[in-house]
């Protein structure tokens, strides 16, 4: 019989599945029970959290309480660095030392330094501001997890105190500079009034002096520009022939006074005659007594000596430097006028080479009809040249090392301008061709007019120069005068050629308008009138410092072309900003000048301008010259316009001398006092000498200087505010002095006056904060010694701005 056997599968079926499914259930959890455990004890503990720090930022707001009650009862319990926390004395609360713990919690306040920079806003580093303080309160706990809340504050010092001053008893016991304190029941600072000499309503000074030989050709003159302890230095060159004897003039005129007094302190000539002893006359120096003096200018060398700068006609020696003062005062004594000083070493020259290094058999420039050098003009250690229609450039910052026999260096290769020499006997023009030297000059062409416009004598083919920085580019502006359609050049004189320049120095298309070099030529030029025969030149010329205008005379009145209008104005305003293509402010060559032109009315349109012109800002000027036309009118030989707009300038004052100005120079004192030199062209070859300043009651510009203010001990000064009367165009700025005391008194006190960056090279447009500084040296902040400067400016001389009050608010 069969045994039978029932199998059972556990895998299929109903039953297996429940068994897959218990498997898995137990699975899942396995996995998500300890999570689950973990969200709810987290879930607890979250709470716990939550409510720790709603109690910890409960603390914290219950210290900056604390805090802010103890900063009530003075900044001397707030102001010591250190880490506190807050306890109840009594009713009221106090900071002690340390932390402490409440009901599990850790409190503290910690307080540290703020700092400021330069402009005083909160910084990282800087100086500490002792007035106010950074205050951090920090809460910490440990359960159920360590953690914590902080808060930061800033807390000022209340407690600060104001000083004024306003009141006359006050405001008189500064110092005034220009400037005066009225109204003696509430004291106020204004401009002073005007007592010196106007633009507009000019007159001559009663101080004059008679200069030797003559008549004089052209004057230049030097102002320290640092103290009106030094008189004002005035070279005149005295040679219009060859034949005069005495070639320079040599006046000082003190500075600071009304009037000046000036004084002839020397001469400068060849001629043994004028000597009181043989012995003086200077011996090797090759040169001799039979020159002409076309202009002067002046150099003062790093060394500190002074040289007047002559332009000659001496075909050797072009250019004469005589040593005037050689920075000694031992030595400023004279002998019957002479230099005694100076002996065997009273001049330098500088002879043209066509050629950067004269080596050799060097061939030496010429200037053709004998008119030698026709101007020239310094600026920084480089001196610029005129000759023969070229332009020429030497190095002055070696002059001291120079013996009389040394000639100065000059640099880089001539420079060919507009214009060519005039011959006034044949009324003919030349100049250099391209590679000519010496006496080798090109073809003569006739000159309308014979080489006179009426005015002056046109014998240059160029006559004025002035050069002129921009940026890192120099300028030279060029006044051009004879044989020649431009009236006016600009020279790029910014990078001189060397062998390795293109063209090298030594090529002869070097410094040429063609093919020249790109930084070492003339880059352009501006015809006044380009219509046929018109005789038109150009005088003189002043840049104005950005270098975007050029101030130009010229020979007004002159009507070559008999058309019934004057071929050109007597002053032109010029375009200047693009040196590639000046221009008139409106107007075109074909058409003349529409705007930025003066051509006077009546007897003034024929005055002739010489070549001076002297522009003094945005607001004058000055015109000297002759009265060119014999017709019984009677032209105002100087003459002064309103430039301050430009496109309309106009006369506003004059002064007649019958014989006429050969030249005019200008100084601005180290006070802002203004003069004008001028120099005769007739008999009495009178220096001449004007005061000028503003055309109304007040002066332009003033400072004044507060009393010592001691507030009796060292405080945090904060900041200052003014009351101030501003009218139209006109200005307060301000300087801060604060220092501490010196052998117990502010008397002696270093006092530097900053503005608001701390420095002497800023100023204070208002009231503001007061920058902080301790670092122990000149200005101090804190400090107990306080001085402050006003400086009041106007542009209309008719107002005047006015301080009323200052107030400083300051921290004991």
């Amino acid at each position: 019989m069969a045994l039978l056997h029932r199998s059972t599968d556990y895998t299929h079926g109903p039953h297996g599945q429940l068994l897959v499914e218990l498997l898995l259930a137990m699975a899942i959890t396995a996995v998500m029970l300890p999570a689950l455990l973990v969200g709810l004890v987290a879930s607890r503990g979250g709470k716990a959290q939550q409510q720790q720090r709603l109690d910890a930022t409960t603390l914290s707001k219950e210290a900056y309480d604390a805090l802010r009650i103890v900063r009530e009862r003075g900044w001397g319990y707030v102001s010591a660095n250190g880490t506190y926390y807050p306890t109840l004395n009594g009713n009221t609360w106090e900071l002690a030392t340390g932390s402490a713990t409440i009901g599990g919690f850790s409190r503290f306040i910690t307080i540290s330094d703020v700092y400021r920079d330069s402009f005083g806003a909160i910084a990282s580093s800087g100086s500490v501001d002792p007035s106010t303080k950074k205050v951090t309160i920090t809460v910490s706990w440990n359960t159920p997890q360590s953690s914590s809340v902080s808060a930061t504050y800033y807390v000022v010092r209340t407690d600060n105190q104001v000083y004024t001053q306003g009141t006359y008893a006050e405001f008189i016991a500064g110092t005034n500079t220009n400037t005066q304190v009225t109204d003696p029941a509430d004291g106020r600072v204004k401009l002073s009034s005007n007592t010196k000499g106007q633009w507009c309503l000019p007159s001559f000074s009663s101080a004059t002096i008679s200069l030797p030989d003559g008549p004089p050709v052209s004057v230049a003159s030097y102002a320290d520009p640092n103290t009106v302890s030094n008189a004002n230095k005035v070279f005149v060159a005295t040679s219009p022939l060859s034949t005069t004897s005495i070639k320079l003039a040599y006046v000082t005129a003190t500075a600071n006074t009304d009037p000046p007094v000036p004084t002839l302190r020397g001469i400068f000539t060849m001629d043994a005659t004028q000597y009181s002893d043989a012995g003086l006359v200077p011996v090797g120096t090759g040169l001799d007594n039979s020159f002409i003096t076309n202009k002067v200018t002046y150099y003062k060398s790093a060394g500190g000596k002074t040289y007047a700068l002559l332009a000659t006609t001496k075909t050797d020696k072009e250019v004469i430097a005589i040593l005037v003062d050689d920075g000694d005062p031992s030595n400023d004594t004279t002998n019957n006028g002479e230099f005694q000083d100076y002996v065997n070493q009273i001049y330098k020259y500088m002879t043209f080479f066509n050629t950067r290094i004269y080596q050799g058999t060097a061939t030496q420039d010429q200037a053709p009809y004998g008119a030698g050098a026709s101007s020239l003009a310094v600026h920084q250690d480089k001196g610029y040249v005129l000759s023969g229609g070229y332009l020429y450039v030497f190095d002055l910052s070696t002059i001291d090392t120079k013996s009389t026999t040394d000639g100065l260096d000059m640099i880089g290769c001539r420079i060919q301008l507009d214009g060519s020499d005039c011959n006034v006997s044949t009324s003919r023009v030349r100049k250099y061709n391209a590679g000519g030297t010496g006496t080798t000059f090109g073809n003569e062409s006739n000159f309308l007019s014979g080489c006179n416009d009426g005015g002056m004598v046109e014998k240059f083919g160029d006559n004025d120069v002035y050069p002129i920085a921009v940026g890192g580019n120099t300028y030279a502006y060029i006044a051009v005068g004879a044989g020649t359609n431009p009236e006016f050049n600009i020279v790029n004189v910014t990078s001189v050629p060397t062998a390795g320049s293109v063209p090298p120095i030594a090529d002869n298309a070097c410094g040429r308008i063609v093919g020249g070099n790109a930084s070492w030529k003339r880059i352009s030029s501006l015809d006044f009138n380009s219509q046929n025969n018109t005789q038109e030149t150009a005088n003189s010329v002043f840049g104005k410092s950005d270098g975007t205008r050029a101030y130009i005379s010229s020979n007004g009145t002159v009507d070559a072309n008999n058309n019934g209008v004057a071929d050109s104005d007597q002053f032109y305003v010029i375009n200047t900003s693009n040196k590639s293509s000046p221009a008139f402010l409106s107007g075109s060559p074909s058409t003349g000048a529409t705007s930025g032109y003066y051509l006077g009315s009546g007897a003034n349109a024929q005055q002739y301008p010489r070549r001076s012109i002297t522009v003094f800002g945005d607001s004058r000027a000055l015109l000297a010259g002759i009265d060119g036309v014999s017709d019984g009118n009677n032209a105002m030989e100087y003459q002064v316009l309103t430039i301050s707009n430009e496109s309309s300038p106009a006369y506003c004052g004059g002064l007649q001398f019958s014989s006429g100005f050969n030249d005019m120079t200008s100084t601005v004192e180290a006070d802002g006092d203004k003069y004008v030199y001028l120099i005769g062209s007739g008999a009495g070859n009178d220096l001449k000498i004007i005061q000028g300043g503003p055309d109304g009651p007040f002066l332009e510009a003033g400072m004044f200087e507060s009393s010592i203010i001691d507030i009796g001990s060292s405080a945090t000064f904060n900041r200052f505010d003014v009351v101030e009367n501003l009218p139209p165009q006109t200005s307060i700025q301000y300087q801060i002095a604060l220092a501490d005391q010196v052998s117990g008194s502010c008397t002696g006190a270093n006092y530097v006056f900053v503005g608001p960056d701390g420095t002497v090279d800023t100023k204070f447009a208002t009231g503001s904060a007061i920058p902080l500084n301790n670092d122990g040296v000149d200005y101090e902040n804190p400090g107990q010694c306080l001085k402050y400067r006003a400086y009041l400016a106007t542009t209309d001389y008719n107002v005047t701005p006015t301080l009323l009050d200052v107030h400083f608010n300051y921290s004991p």
